[in-house]
């Protein structure tokens, strides 16, 4: 899988390239793009999407957004790229 973040934002899976959500769920992708490999906790991905007063469901809001990513990075596979490890998610590929 090959991440583009110089130019507009773009996932190519083998062969296909990936539709990518909009609003938070691409700002997701990039926060997760530009600390591949490292875990970025729950509390920075919340404080990062929605600010300084996110809402109270920001949390279940961020499992949707990660649920929905996973979905289309991998959709026939148990997640593989897009891991849950605490304190919150990691993209598991090379940063290269």
């Amino acid at each position: 899988m090959e991440f583009g973040i110089l130019g507009p934002l773009d996932v190519v899976g083998g062969t296909r390239i990936i539709s990518l959500p909009r609003g938070r769920g691409r700002a997701l992708l990039a926060l997760l793009i530009l600390n591949a490999g490292r875990v970025v906790s729950t509390d920075r991905l919340v404080d990062e999407l929605w600010g300084q007063q996110p809402p109270a469901t920001a949390a279940t809001a961020l499992q949707g957004l990660v649920s929905k990513l996973r979905k289309r990075l991998e959709p026939t596979q148990t997640p593989t790229v897009l891991i849950t490890r605490e304190p919150g998610y990691v993209l598991a590929v090379d940063p290269d």
